[in-house]
């Protein structure tokens, strides 16, 4: 009778302490995405994340030929500085930020900064099923390069990085066909436009327009080789086509 009075009890606890975990667990859930949430609403733009480096650049003098990088988690994963650390280029990536965020900061985390040049990227993110019209997507990046070259700057088009075709299976399908449409009319625009365009969609994706799995762990954002060609890219097109270009005598 002890024995089986024991054994209830040691469930009795072991359930509790289940019950006390979970529990644990909705309240870490609960405040992280009311943090997020708050955050949101407060600065939905995230423009807090650059403001100190943004005013120390301001306190400088102004750097010749500077190229600006607006985007998401795949920009903000480029290590700019110590790929070109003798040249210009500032990262202006925020990760999990759609492309309305990034027009919101334009101006504070970009043309603020008297650049030559800023360089547009939109991620994959903007064409999954749930987000906002692949239309809206395209307005929002025209808008932005309109008003990038308003103030005189040079507007740099750069494609969107491919899904790899799990990625595109799990979210729907056509995700891939969604991206292959939009970095069509990024490259038609920059032509209109005789700008620049960073293709790294040309230098990531496979021939049917595919993120290889060799290039990512995830299906979304290249891993240490993928960005490597991103950043072979960025020296044939930003640092020799347009920083280099616009130095030379």
């Amino acid at each position: 009778m002890k024995r089986i009075a024991l054994a209830v009890a040691a469930l009795a606890l072991a359930g509790a302490g289940a019950v006390s975990l979970k529990a644990w667990q909705y309240r870490k859930d609960a405040q992280r995405w009311y943090g997020r949430y708050t955050a949101l609403h407060r600065d939905p733009a995230d423009l807090e994340r650059y403001r100190a480096d943004n005013a120390r650049l301001a306190r400088e003098p102004r750097a010749p030929h500077r190229v600006v990088f607006l985007g998401a988690s795949i920009t903000e994963s480029l290590d700019l500085a110590r790929a070109f650390p003798n040249e210009p280029l500032v990262n202006r990536g925020i990760g999990g930020q759609l492309i309305w965020q990034q027009s919101l900061r334009l101006d504070a985390d970009a043309l603020a900064l008297a650049p030559a040049a800023v360089v547009l990227k939109t991620c994959a993110i903007n064409m999954l099923p749930d987000a906002p019209p692949l239309d809206e997507t395209r307005r929002l990046y025209a808008q932005m390069a309109d008003t990038v070259r308003a103030r005189g700057v040079r507007v740099i088009y750069a494609t969107a990085v491919p899904v790899s075709r799990g990625y595109n299976t799990e979210n729907g399908g056509h995700v891939a066909e969604q991206i292959a449409r939009f970095n069509d009319w990024v490259r038609n625009e920059a032509a209109q436009h005789h700008d620049l365009v960073l293709d790294y969609a040309a230098a990531l994706g496979d021939a049917q327009s595919f993120l290889p799995d060799a290039l990512s762990e995830d299906g979304l954002h290249p891993n240490e080789a993928g960005r490597q060609r991103m950043v072979d890219a960025i020296r044939r097109v930003v640092v020799d086509g347009f920083v280099h270009a616009q130095a030379a005598p």
